[in-house]
Order: structure tokens, then sequence, then C-alpha cells
């Protein structure tokens, strides 16, 4: 049975997560979806929950607390509470910015960007 608050919206994005409390701890991983309570990863390097990371996808930084962290395989599993969002200007971040938006149009940094009839 599913005990989620927030619905989830599946997404395939590589990132790279630094983990800022820890000086520069640092790892690739896959996020696998995002909700209005934040983001899910995979990662292979494990973080403890309330660690500060910050989250680099395409031109865009996300920085967020480590909610939980479970093993996953032969990785782990981390969910980030995201605080703050930073965009950049790539057709990636465009679809970051579309996924987060239907997620959660709240968190501070992300807005809906106009756009101009082609």
């Amino acid at each position: 049975m599913d005990r989620r608050i927030h619905p989830r919206t599946r997404v395939q994005f590589q990132a790279r997560v630094t983990n800022v409390t820890k000086g520069e701890q640092s790892s690739e991983g896959r996020v696998s979806d995002i909700s209005q309570a934040g983001i899910s990863l995979v990662l292979p390097l494990q973080f403890a929950p309330g660690d500060q990371v910050q989250l680099e996808m395409a031109d865009s930084i996300l920085v967020g607390r480590v909610a939980y962290c479970n093993p996953e395989s032969s990785q782990f599993r981390i969910g980030i509470e995201t605080e703050r969002v930073q965009l950049g200007a790539s057709e990636l971040s465009s679809l970051l910015q579309r996924a987060l938006l239907e997620a959660n149009s709240s968190i501070p940094g992300l807005e809906p960007v106009e756009t101009s009839p082609c």
C-alpha cells in the first residue's frame, strides 16, 4: 500500500549531489521522481538525514535537506526536501522547471517562465 501524502511525477534526470554539510562529499545519481514534498534520487553513496545538499542538473541548482536515505540494491534511495531552486536556460532546465511546477510551485526561485509563440 502506498502511504505517500503527495503524488509523484516520474522523471529521468542525471544529477550530481554534493553534501554541503560534510564538506564536499559528492556523487552522481539519477533523479527518479519529484513531488510537492521534494525529490527522490538513487545514488551509490549514502547520505544522512538532515544533511544539507546541493543538486546540479544540467545548468540548474537545487538546494535542500536529506529527509531519508534507504538502501536499494547496491545503491541508496534518498529523499530531499527542496528549499531553493536556481534554474538555468537550457532545454533540460525547461523540462525540469515544468516537472517542478507541476509538483510544487511554491519553491523559492521557481517561477513560471513566460514563453512567446514561435
